[in-house]
């Protein structure tokens, strides 16, 4: 018995080095393209401005802003698309704060980081390839706010909910697509440094997927 038992472990033992490799090796041409011809997963990059609007125009400069994404086509021209971003607006100089004199002269930043589940909905096939996307998602918000004064300074940090969408257009060149799009966040905030019971702004981006 005990012979028969060590062929059969040195067999299963053969069999378990082996069978990782293949499957390493068959995986990517399994999960290379998707229903429809499409690549299962994609990898984009962008950044630009983004713009507040409302009345984060009001204690808000325009900022810079990145992201980056990961598309999942499980349904051919309907992807599943999760991303993650970061903004950064400056204050605008003479703002009346919470917690500081009105009309104090103060700067300040304020910073946005973000994650963001959704869709996007490719309206037309073929090289030029136009969009629209929806998620919700995550916003950490944190904003500080100094006194030229030396009356002291503030700052907060929250965690809130929004939502996120907009629209694009993007260009095949073989694997790689360029791309440029704008979207619309509304961030529902409690009041913070610059009393903004919400942020909204306007990303605009330009990228490219692999």
């Amino acid at each position: 018995m005990a012979a028969t038992r060590r062929p059969l472990a040195r067999t299963l033992l053969s069999l378990a080095a082996i069978l990782p490799p293949l499957l390493v090796a068959g995986a990517p041409a399994r999960a290379q393209l998707a229903p429809g011809g499409e690549h299962l997963l994609r990898i984009g990059f962008a950044g630009g401005v983004v713009v507040p609007t409302s009345d984060a125009r009001n204690a808000l400069k325009n900022g810079i802003q990145g992201q980056g994404f990961l598309l999942v086509n499980l349904l051919p021209g309907f992807p599943l698309r999760f991303n993650l971003g970061y903004q950064k607006f400056d204050l605008k100089s003479a703002l009346a704060a919470s917690g500081l004199p009105t009309g104090t002269t103060s700067s300040g930043t304020t910073n946005i980081l973000s994650g963001v589940a959704g869709a996007q909905i490719n309206l037309l096939s073929g090289p030029l390839r136009p969009y629209i996307t929806a998620g919700v998602g995550g916003f950490n918000v944190s904003q500080s706010l100094n006194s030229a004064a030396s009356t002291g300074s503030a700052s907060t940090s929250q965690f809130k909910f929004g939502v996120d969408g907009g629209a694009g257009i993007a260009l095949n060149i073989g694997r790689i697509a360029a791309f440029v799009e704008g979207r619309v966040q509304n961030i529902y905030t409690d009041q913070g440094a610059i009393n903004l019971k919400s942020i909204q702004a306007v990303p605009v981006s330009f990228g490219i997927i692999f």
